[in-house]
């Protein structure tokens, strides 16, 4: 790993782990249908929908990518017609 790559990778490290210090405490209580689900601190929420948005785009990415290969490979599975042979003019 190059020394920029790495101190990039700990500058952020550092910024995930002031964020979660600093929006620790708990948020009003998760409600669904009227009943109090649970309590989370901020950043546990903030992670956890970041983390199901990189999952679901990594995923609708695999399927996009999936879907490439798959027409690709039928594309070259496919044997072109021939054409028809081509009718010459006799000289009379």
């Amino acid at each position: 790993m190059s020394k920029t790559k790495g101190l990039l990778l700990l500058i952020l490290a550092i910024l995930v782990g002031v964020f979660a210090w600093e929006n620790n405490q708990p948020t009003p209580p998760l409600k669904l249908f009227g009943l109090d689900l649970m309590v989370f601190p901020t950043f546990i929420i903030v992670y956890s929908c970041l983390l199901i948005g990189f999952a679901a785009g990594w995923v609708a990415h695999a399927l996009r990518i999936k879907k490439k290969k798959r027409q690709a490979a039928a594309a070259s599975v496919q044997t072109p017609e021939e054409p028809e042979p081509q009718k010459t003019q006799e000289a009379q």
